[in-house]
């Protein structure tokens, strides 16, 4: 009996660790992706009209989303962090975004069974 509390703990914890890792991935892609939006934008300006404001509120929140999960990532178990990781991860958007968004979920569910 106390075998399978140990193994259920084992198992939240690791469950707890992939959802850490996916929230930091995701944090990462969000930055790297906002980053590389705002040089593209940058490089084709005198090719192409300038952006419209939405485009550059997107951009802009996007990468202030990724710093901020990014920030938040080592506190993926508490389940306050958590929740707003995952209006983050709704806010950001994309691939990052899911990835924060699906570690936020994760996190969440093991920390609350």
């Amino acid at each position: 009996m106390l075998y399978l509390g140990i193994l259920k703990m084992d198992n939240r914890n690791s469950i707890l660790k992939a959802a850490r890792l996916m929230v930091t991935v995701g944090a990462i892609i969000m930055i790297v992706l906002g980053l590389l939006s705002i040089l593209g934008r940058a490089l084709s300006l005198p090719f192409y009209p300038p952006a419209n404001i939405s485009a550059i509120v997107y951009v802009l929140v996007s990468l202030v989303a990724g710093i901020a999960a990014l920030l938040l990532s080592p506190k993926t178990g508490v389940p306050q962090w958590t929740l707003i990781l995952i209006v983050i991860g709704i806010v950001g958007g994309g691939l990052g975004g899911l990835l924060v968004l699906i570690g936020g979920v994760a996190a969440l569910i093991a920390k609350l069974t």
